[in-house]
């Protein structure tokens, strides 16, 4: 089996030693130059994860496309731009979750693979990282401006309710530029043990990434979650789907609720059950991916 190379837009400050490890070499470079960076590469497959790449032609070889639940009206953006399908399409949920409504022009199959995760489990006693703000740095100075606004609102408003102050921790990497919530009294880089520090918070106020939903939903930490506006990631149905059974989904014109909420969980701190998310998907992923490399005949 040959070498796995990572090439992204950014260094990978997310990653464990032990995820980073997978790769033998990673490329850092521009969206747009990722094409380049394929076709020069001599790679028999390049794996896609929910990302559109212009002038992929320039990459003769076969394309997998992880594709994370998008909206319908943003569908479209991920066929390819050279009219060729996707060799194979991996979607990172149940079957019965969701599915892209896309024809054969889209992709030559269509493989639901089921929820991957990193599987934290539950806090021990005695184990406390706080109130955790994960944010991602609110992604862009736009999306920004749509949603900090809202959760210092709702933090603030919480404040106001309680007598007693408490303190908000924020986690921030690299890539976030610091850029912090007002009502953030600590900021801390979380590198690749996020989802530890989900499992051992008192609270989790969380943007509704995919890795991030889910690795709160395998603990019983309450989480508060909100969705960034974003074209490629359908956080605002994530944050109804999984708001309530994780604790709270914030909605633009649920600011009070959302303070009163917080407040209550801060007053009154209680966990909830994990929600079983039936069998990891990153094995079947996997399977699907190599099976591209070495098919079974």
């Amino acid at each position: 089996m040959g070498a796995f190379d990572l090439i992204t837009n950014a260094p990978p400050g997310g990653l464990s030693d032990r995820e980073s490890g997978v790769f033998s070499n990673v490329t850092i470079c521009e969206r747009g130059e990722m094409a380049g960076a394929l076709a020069g590469g001599g790679y028999d497959l390049a794996v896609c994860d929910t990302i559109q790449i212009p002038g992929l032609a320039a990459y003769p070889g076969r394309a997998v496309l992880v594709l994370r639940e998008t909206p319908e009206a943003r569908l479209a953006g991920f066929h390819r731009d050279d009219g060729r399908p996707w060799d194979r399409v991996i979607v990172p949920n149940p079957a019965d979750h969701w599915l892209p409504g896309a024809g054969a022009e889209f992709a030559r199959s269509v493989e639901p693979a089921g929820w991957i995760t990193r599987a934290a489990g539950l806090r021990q006693p005695g184990q406390s990282t706080g109130i955790v703000v994960a944010t991602g740095g609110g992604g862009t100075p736009a999306t920004r401006a749509l949603l900090y606004p809202m959760l210092e609102a709702a933090i603030g408003g919480a404040r106001r309710l309680l007598r007693e102050p408490f303190v908000v921790r924020q986690a921030l990497g690299p890539r976030a530029e610091n850029a912090a919530l007002s009502e953030t009294n600590e900021v801390f880089d979380p590198g690749g043990d996020l989802n530890a520090i989900f499992r051992d918070a008192d609270l989790v106020i969380s943007t509704a990434g995919y890795n991030s939903v889910l690795e709160l939903a395998g603990t019983d930490t309450p989480a508060f979650l909100a969705a960034v506006p974003r074209s490629l990631d359908d956080q605002v149905a994530r944050v109804r789907l999984w708001g309530g059974r994780l604790g709270f989904g914030m909605e633009p014109d649920r600011v009070e609720e959302a303070s009163r909420w917080l407040a209550d969980q801060i007053d009154r701190p209680r966990r909830r059950a994990p929600v079983d998310l039936g069998p990891d998907g990153a094995e079947r992923a996997a399977n699907l991916i190599m099976d591209m490399l070495c098919p079974v005949s």
